[in-house]
């Protein structure tokens, strides 16, 4: 097949072409008032949030095809953030409203004489017209058609602070943070230094969406979240949770002073929860994910004294996987947690200049 060929068979299937094909005139009068809609739910939802599928679609006559009785009748897409669980069916009604069902409904059924639109993060954006498949064209640096990343740009930016930043330890902040130079373990009280490192590091990175960030922003009168993300213009909130892992100590006199397991960071995860339960109360029109940031820094076999620790015992924990509580992490408003292994460094002291001089 030729280059042509291949770009006609693309525009043959493009469900803008294939709404005028099969459903003709009455079909694109349906479509110009059915896509401001998507982009309006989006402005609502994230998709990020969409842990299962978003299905949207319109009739082209007055027919109501959900079950009336198990969905909600809204007047605007705002609303949709209190509703969202991860999984939408939402059917755009002739006089603007939405009718919306939290579960899949069957695509047979919703899309015979419809304009449809499905979302779902393992198949990607669909369309049907007329119960047949149509292709959703690709924009390149996007990855969908009708939604804004938001929360992408955060966790992109809050992946490459783990692998680049935190890993090394490749910040001021984070470089002081450290007993010794081996980076066995923690000086005391490390935590308000680490949200300050992740602080300065997503105010010099997050772009997209004119983002405010925030230090320990209320999540209500009497509890405040580590980092709050809110977008310009947007009804966005991430609220970003930190944790340290290890041990902290002194090295005059050698002393091991708090030390925090995997069970701290499940905790963790489990207050994070209660925060965005929290702001949802608050604010229930607000479309909110939570995201854990763990600063992992155990080492095996360490003493009050240690300095410096082989590779065996200073990486023992760098593959040791947190066991999260499943049912957290199956929440749709719940990010993956970042756990960043905070490296030792196993050539501390070892420094030509830093070597005894023999004779």
């Amino acid at each position: 097949m030729s280059i042509k060929d291949a770009m006609q068979n693309i525009v043959r299937e493009h469900f803008v072409v294939q709404v005028s094909d099969d459903l003709g005139d009455e079909g694109l009068v349906n479509l110009r008032k059915f896509l401001p809609t998507i982009r309006a739910i989006y402005s609502a939802i994230d998709y990020e949030s969409v842990s299962r599928s978003l299905t949207v679609f319109r009739k082209l006559t007055d027919e109501i095809t959900l079950p009336a009785q198990e969905c909600y009748r809204i007047a605007e897409p705002a609303e949709l953030a209190m509703h969202n669980e991860g999984v939408l069916t939402i059917q755009v009604l002739q006089n603007g409203e939405l009718l919306v069902l939290k579960d899949e409904a069957d695509l047979g059924q919703i899309s015979q004489g419809a304009i449809v639109y499905r979302y779902a993060p393992n198949t990607g954006e669909k369309f049907w017209v007329d119960s047949e498949e149509a292709q959703v064209p690709s924009m390149s640096g996007y990855p969908l058609l009708f939604a804004t990343p938001s929360f992408r740009d955060l966790s992109e930016a809050l992946d490459h602070y783990k692998s680049h930043i935190a890993r090394p330890s490749e910040c001021a902040i984070l470089g002081d943070l450290w007993r010794e130079e081996g980076r066995v373990m923690w000086k005391p009280a490390p935590e308000t230094s680490m949200q300050r490192s992740l602080y300065f590091y997503l105010k010099c990175t997050l772009r997209d969406g004119h983002p405010d960030i925030r230090q320990e922003a209320a999540v209500d009168e009497k509890n405040p979240v580590d980092l709050e993300v809110q977008w310009s213009g947007s009804n966005r909130i991430a609220l970003i949770e930190v944790k340290w892992l290890g041990r902290t100590g002194t090295l005059n006199p050698p002393k091991i002073g708090s030390e925090y397991t995997a069970v701290r960071a499940k905790e963790g995860l489990a207050q994070l929860a209660d925060y965005l339960d929290r702001t949802r109360s608050r604010a229930p029109f607000k479309d909110r994910r939570g995201y854990l940031v763990i600063f992992d820094a155990r080492r095996k076999l360490v003493k009050a004294d240690t300095s410096v620790l082989d590779r065996v015992n200073g990486f023992h924990y760098r593959d040791k996987h947190i066991d999260f509580q499943a049912d957290i992490l199956e929440r749709h408003d719940i990010a993956p947690p970042v756990r960043c292994f905070c490296e030792p460094s196993l050539s501390a002291g070892l420094a030509p200049s830093s070597m005894p001089v023999t004779s």
